[in-house]
């Protein structure tokens, strides 16, 4: 009896670990409409509006324009830059809690494990 419940004690853990692993390497994932992002791609976006202090929530076209002729912009996001909705994909992508993707209690976050 000892010895089984010592077994399933190994298989839980081995289990908890590969979800965790799994997890990490699946990452998580910003929707804005049909889109997806990664987080870090959307954290990068941040920081690069947050340089303009003029900025708000609703980009303006010539906003929109600068953010995606900055050369840090992550590649991900070049062809959002193409098309006439970038304003409005990049204030949707802005208007997200960040840290309630990291502990993935948003639903606009995808990739997170429950």
């Amino acid at each position: 009896e000892v010895f089984l419940h010592l077994f399933k004690m190994r298989v839980f853990v081995a289990l908890v670990l590969a979800v965790c692993v799994c997890s990490g390497a699946l990452g998580v994932w910003i929707r804005a409409g049909d889109r997806r992002f990664p987080l870090e791609a959307v954290k990068q976006l941040k920081k690069i509006v947050a340089l303009d202090d003029n900025v708000g929530r609703h980009l303006d076209t010539n906003t929109v324009r600068a953010v995606c002729a900055n050369p840090l912009l992550p590649q991900v996001f070049r062809p959002v830059c193409q098309r006439d909705e970038a304003g409005a994909v990049f204030s949707n992508l802005l208007a997200t809690d960040m840290n309630e993707c990291e502990i993935c209690a948003n639903p606009a976050c995808t990739g997170c494990m429950y």
